[in-house]
């Protein structure tokens, strides 16, 4: 397979989960967005996810940690507990999930774009090491995709409706 449609397949793919995981941030309703049940809150969760996939797709945790959107909201990001232990955090507000959602978006189709060919199987140095990037986005997609479809599922517990399903997401 060519990498330009490796490529592609990943974004696509990445996109979709992501477009899956924007449904659940829509239709969240406001009482159930800092509730816990049996585990973390909506909100706490959505931040997981979009950090994961924000930090998978980073060179190097000095570049993670020095992207432009973290220096935005120091607030969140000032101590990088999420990078240790899920439980340290705290509910998060509908209009920073929306920015950071925007935010890894851009980012993912970026990342996709400026990849050059031999990009994909090389091992990492920095963020997972014993990961090629390919790896690491594959397992992204799917650390994407379990979540969302707990998310989904959850919501489809409270309001009855069933998560629409994506099969790809495309760059516009």
């Amino acid at each position: 397979m060519e990498k330009s449609m490796l490529k592609r397949g990943i974004a696509s793919q990445m996109l979709a989960g992501l477009t899956m995981l924007k449904d659940c941030i829509d239709r969240c309703p406001e009482k159930e967005w800092d509730e816990k049940q049996n585990d973390y809150p909506f909100s706490q969760i959505l931040f997981h996810v979009l950090f994961d996939c924000d930090f998978n797709l980073s060179d190097s945790e000095q570049e993670f940690r020095g992207q432009g959107f973290h220096k935005n909201y120091p607030e969140v990001f000032a101590d990088y507990q999420e990078l240790m232990d899920l439980t340290k955090q705290h509910p998060f507000d509908r209009r920073f999930i929306n920015s950071y959602y925007d935010f890894c978006m851009t980012k993912i189709k970026n990342s996709m774009r400026e990849l050059n060919d031999g990009d994909l199987t090389v091992p990492n140095t920095d963020i997972y090491k014993n990961m090629t990037k390919l790896e690491r986005y594959v397992n992204a997609i799917r650390h994407i995709q379990h979540h969302t479809a707990q998310l989904g599922l959850r919501l489809q517990f409270i309001t009855g409706v069933e998560m629409e399903w994506i099969s790809r997401g495309y760059e516009k």
